[in-house]
This record gives structure tokens, C-alpha cells and sequence, in this order.
């Protein structure tokens, strides 16, 4: 019989969106509820993301959005890995998480209004968006000493990356209040954190888990690590009822990443803390996995020098390479991917392996012109200002082909199609400006989606700037049922252990919904956990 040095109903691994969604829930069911997080902060990916969660069948949106619609949408995008029952019980739960958070917290969501689906062309798709939905602004005075605990990055991040977009677009809705207020990740885990520090439950920080204990096939608490006193000290903490791993990913472990990942992933642009933690917990105890190939991929530059928490840093890259006059070729001068697609399917082109010449496209680069740079500014050197020694500024693409190594006569011969197709109107390689979304963050002065990106390549001097495959987070983990709790390998549960946002198997498999496409399950996976963890029972 293990002697614990405390004692709690639930214990929640980590202070993301799924995290803090699971511990509130337990508390709210009656739980005595303790919750450890690994960092010095509170928040993880969720704290620097855009906060968007994409929840396809919500009852807010100005039309009815249904399960069906919904449905179809997944599986035409998901090339058959896909569990249906989980992902019917992702779609028909969303609404209910809303609710709960609602009545439970002072958060509110709102619809992130036209942020359309990622593939809206697709039966069920919506282009003009209504299914995602962002945290409303909060107001960080309601966390007294806690709002200084909030994972962030250093505030030259507002230039560059997706996130830093998406932050851009809601912050309007600042403006019209009074207060200390925040918006995207910040304001969804602001509200949470609130929530959960008045029904009496505040995160213990610097405390990593390192083990769970169990016997008979059941997990019985988790050996943890303090290290906020400067010395590190363990601790047994026995969980009455469950664990729930909310740790992340493991984007930030060469070595897993190495194992598991399809192809190439070269760097990530969440906090450095994501390290497996969770799935090597579960794997000790037999968990079944899936999905392991899988991430949340995004297109990423990386600056030279540029690093957070000591190690390099990696920054998504997205209206670079969708406004007009910018394209993405590979050394050989060629294009090899709609620019202006959705993030997460570009990582198949990057990872093209050629028989002969192995990953052709990585590294890629993004070529640019004076137009482009004059017009809107690029990775954060504005209109005007003098650009950095590695944007290899050149006269012409012979010498832009000679500073990267890009083969020149490729170059010339891609320029010289790609501006010829342009005054068409057209792409006809990779349909670039076919889709509602390729123009959301275009040129939003242009007229058409296809005028919002599409734009020639014919003003000196030319720029080249290297863009490789990364991500958000990785997808795979321990497999679960639609309680959250984890699977062994033979199938059965792991009594008293459930998993939850990018700890656990992507619900979604290969597909990624819209805006919010990771934050959705991972707040309605936490959800369910939470509440069969604390009562042993479904929501539903």
C-alpha cells in the first residue's frame, strides 16, 4: 500500500485549455481537485494561441449549424482515419462544454465571425465561417497576482505568426471596454484560471510529473517533482478517482519526434515544455496509441539568434506567403504547394520524399519582391525600413538564385510562368485564390480571393527567405474512449486515467476543421474527463 504525502479525488496534469476545462469541471462535480503544472506560468499552448476553438456544431452562429453538415465535413477531409463515434461525440458535446463554461465561469464566447472552414469547398465545408469561436475579452484585474502567472512570449511575437494574426483581428473588440483586459489564448485561460481559483483550486507550478503509480490495472496517484523552493523535492499524490493527463504534445523531444513523426517537423512554435510527459506515463502502463504520425503542422522561418526559454525559436508564417507578389520554391527554383492554403496540409508537400533526391522540398523558400515588401512589410520589418542580411536582397534572380543556391534556371523559368498566369488570374498548378479561404489573409483590399493573393512577381530587388515545415503541436498520443478515459492495448480501459487535448490520440485524425481546430476537442475532451473522472459517469 503506497503511503501518499497528500491525498485528492482528481488530479489534472497541466494548465492548458484542456487542462483547466477538466479541473473545473471535476470541482464544479463535487471533486476535490488538484492540479500541477510542469512550467513557472499557467496556460501552455493555449495561453499563446489565438484562443479560437472551432466547435462545428454550436448553437450561436446567425444559421443553423448542424451535426450532419458537420459530420460530412470530417470525413471528406479525413481520408478514413477517423473514429465516428468519437468525433459525433466531439461535434454533439461542443454546445454543452459552452454552456457549462458559461454558467460556471465568467468567460463568454463569441463567434469569431468569418473565419471560414479550412477546407470550405468540401461537402458540409461553410466559407463563410460561423463555427469557430474565440473567448471574449477578460479582464485580467479579476486575477489579482495570478495575471502575472499567464504563459506569454516576449511582445515581439505581435509581429510575426499566426497567433499574432488572429490576436490582431479581435483585439478591436478591446478597445470599447474599461479595465485591464485581454483577448485570444490569454482571455480563454484568463477566464478558466479565474473560474478555478474561486472554487478554491489554485495550480501547483514548477511541478513536473514523472510517474504515475498504479496496481491492479489502476492508476492510484502520480509521483511529482517540486521545484519552485530552488531544490527539487518529490512528492506522492494518490488520486481517489483519476488522473488526467493535459500535458501536450511531444513536438518539443527530438528523440519522439524522430520515432513518431511522418516526416520532417523542424521546429515548434509552442512554449518549450511539451516534452512527451504524458505518453511515456501512459505508455508505462500499456496504453494503446494512435495517430502517432500526426501534428498540428505549420509552415515556420525561423530568425537567426531568435530563441525563448534557451532554445531555438520557431515562428509560423502565414500572411507572408499568402498576400500577393511572394511565392514558395524548392532548390531547384520550382513551386510545389498552393501558398495561400491552410497551414496543416502544406506539411504533405514539405514532406514529399523523392526516390532520388529525398525531401526536395525542405528547405523551402519564400521569394518575395519589392512590391510585396513595400506594400506590407515582411516578418515584421515595416514598409520602408532597412531589411536584415537574410532576406538576400538582390538586383535580379540570377543573383537572388546565387546567394540562396536556388537552381537559377528554375527560378527564372517559375517567375516567368508564375507572372504570366497572374495577369491570367489564374494558378493553374495549385489553384491558389480557388478557395474562400486562401483570400482571408490576402490583400483584404482586393476585390476577389484569387486579386487578394495573386500578384506578379517584376519589381527589384528580389528577397529570399527560408520556410520549413514545423508545428503547432503534435497529434498523437494515448488512445481514449469518448469519457476521455485511456486505453490499454487490449482494449479495455486503464482505470482512473483519462487524457485530454494534445496528451491524447487526435480525435480528428488527419483532419483540421477550421480556426480552433486543435483548442475545440481539446476544451470538450477536457470537458468529458473532468466529469467521468469526478462522478464516473457520462455528460450525456
Amino acid at each position: 500500500m503506497t503511503e501518499w504525502d497528500r491525498e485528492t479525488d482528481v488530479i489534472v496534469l497541466g494548465t492548458g485549455g484542456a487542462g483547466l476545462t477538466a479541473a473545473l469541471t471535476a470541482v464544479v462535480d463535487g471533486a476535490a481537485v488538484e492540479v500541477f503544472e510542469k512550467a513557472p506560468t499557467v496556460g501552455g499552448t493555449t495561453a499563446v494561441s489565438g484562443g479560437i476553438a472551432w466547435i462545428p456544431a454550436h448553437d450561436r452562429a446567425s444559421d443553423e449549424l448542424t451535426v450532419e453538415d458537420a459530420m460530412a465535413y470530417l470525413r471528406a477531409q479525413s481520408l478514413g482515419y477517423m473514429d465516428d463515434d468519437l468525433v459525433e461525440t466531439f461535434v454533439r458535446t461542443g454546445p454543452q462544454m459552452l454552456d457549462f463554461v458559461e454558467r460556471h465561469s465568467e468567460l463568454r464566447f463569441e463567434v469569431a465571425e468569418g473565419f471560414p472552414d479550412y477546407k470550405p469547398e468540401l461537402p458540409g465545408g461553410r466559407p463563410g465561417g460561423g463555427r469557430s469561436l474565440h473567448a471574449a475579452p477578460y479582464d485580467l484585474g479579476r486575477l489579482g497576482g495570478w495575471r502575472e502567472k499567464i504563459t506569454s512570449f516576449p511582445p515581439d511575437f505581435s509581429n510575426v505568426g499566426i497567433d499574432a494574426e488572429t490576436r490582431a483581428r479581435i483585439h478591436a473588440a478591446v478597445e470599447d471596454t474599461d479595465g485591464d483586459y485581454c483577448v485570444a489564448g490569454t482571455a480563454l485561460i484568463a477566464g478558466l484560471l479565474d473560474a478555478l481559483l474561486r472554487a478554491g483550486v489554485a495550480p501547483h507550478t514548477n511541478a513536473r510529473a514523472l510517474e504515475l503509480i498504479g496496481d491492479a490495472g489502476r492508476i492510484r496517484g502520480v509521483r511529482i517533482s517540486r521545484g519552485d523552493s530552488g531544490v527539487d523535492q518529490e512528492m506522492l499524490v494518490g488520486a481517489r478517482r483519476g488522473v488526467v493527463l493535459a500535458t501536450g504534445g511531444f513536438e518539443w523531444d527530438s528523440r519522439l519526434v524522430e520515432a513518431y513523426l511522418r516526416g520532417p517537423m523542424r521546429g515548434a512554435v509552442s512554449p518549450p515544455n511539451n516534452t512527451g510527459d504524458g505518453l511515456r506515463m501512459a505508455m508505462a502502463h500499456g496504453a494503446d496509441l494512435a495517430n502517432m504520425g500526426e501534428a498540428w503542422w505549420v509552415p515556420i522561418v525561423q530568425i537567426p539568434g531568435d530563441t525563448f526559454g534557451g532554445q531555438p525559436r520557431s515562428r509560423s508564417v502565414r500572411l507572408e506567403r499568402t498576400r500577393p507578389r511572394s511565392i514558395i520554391v524548392n532548390r531547384f527554383g520550382r513551386r510545389f504547394v498552393n501558398e495561400a492554403g491552410e497551414y496543416n496540409s502544406m506539411a504533405g508537400a514539405f514532406q514529399y520524399l523523392d526516390p532520388r533526391d529525398g525531401y526536395v522540398n525542405d528547405p523551402a523558400w519564400i521569394v518575395f519582391d519589392a512590391g510585396h515588401l513595400e506594400r506590407y512589410g515582411f516578418l515584421g520589418v515595416a514598409p520602408g525600413e532597412p531589411v536584415p542580411d537574410w532576406f538576400n536582397a538582390s538586383d535580379d534572380l540570377a543573383e537572388l538564385a546565387t546567394r540562396t543556391g536556388i537552381d537559377p534556371d528554375g527560378l527564372q523559368r517559375t517567375v516567368d510562368a508564375w507572372n504570366k498566369n497572374v495577369a491570367d488570374g489564374v494558378d493553374p498548378d495549385f489553384g491558389r485564390g480557388s478557395s474562400a479561404y486562401d483570400g482571408y489573409w490576402g490583400d483584404t483590399g482586393a476585390p476577389t480571393p484569387a486579386a487578394r493573393t495573386l500578384g506578379p512577381l517584376d519589381a527589384a530587388p528580389y528577397f529570399a527567405v527560408p520556410v520549413r515545415i514545423g508545428a503547432m503541436g503534435t497529434k498523437g498520443g494515448p488512445r481514449t474512449d469518448r469519457d476521455g478515459r485511456v486505453l490499454h492495448v487490449s482494449g479495455a480501459p486503464i482505470v482512473g486515467l483519462y487524457a485530454a487535448g494534445n496528451a491524447m490520440a487526435g480525435v480528428t485524425g488527419k483532419a483540421y476543421g477550421g480556426a480552433g481546430g486543435t483548442l475545440g476537442p481539446a476544451l470538450v475532451f477536457g470537458f468529458r474527463a473532468g466529469h467521468h473522472a469526478a462522478t464516473g459517469g457520462s455528460v450525456d
